[in-house]
């Protein structure tokens, strides 16, 4: 069972997002919520569910004669992985060059960098206190 949390493909985050989402979820619930987006069989999203389960990211119980799934891992754990990964593999794990780049990539909507000065603020008063302990 190795998490990789950063090696989910895209197809697994679809099923990962619309059960976090939900909470829980059966096949049925997964496999019609993703229908329009993916074509995919029902058995296949059921195949599909039962991997994510075998590689630690889903859990199941029974209820009556349907599995009903739940995350074992959170859309944080699994963000903060990716974005971990990102910045290391693409940016060199340079932060600088990774926010340069989601600026120049993309409009910033209106707010979005004082909300970001906000969180860097915050991040800051974090960081000494942990100074403060040491």
């Amino acid at each position: 069972m190795g998490k990789n949390l950063h090696e989910l493909t895209d197809l697994q985050l679809a099923i990962m997002k619309e059960i976090w989402g939900r909470g829980t979820a059966t096949v049925t619930d997964v496999h019609e919520a993703i229908l329009d987006a993916t074509g995919l069989a029902k058995k296949t999203v059921g195949t599909m569910m039962a991997r994510l389960e075998k590689q630690g990211f889903l859990a199941h119980y029974v209820e009556g004669r349907e599995f009903i799934y739940e995350p074992t891992v959170t859309r944080y754990e699994v963000g903060r992985a990716k974005m971990r990964n990102a910045l290391d593999n693409l940016f060199g794990g340079s932060l600088t060059a990774l926010v340069s780049h989601a600026l120049e990539a993309k409009d910033v909507a209106e707010g979005d960098v004082e909300r970001v000065r906000a969180l860097i603020a915050e991040w800051e008063k974090k960081d000494k206190k942990k100074e403060r302990r040491k």
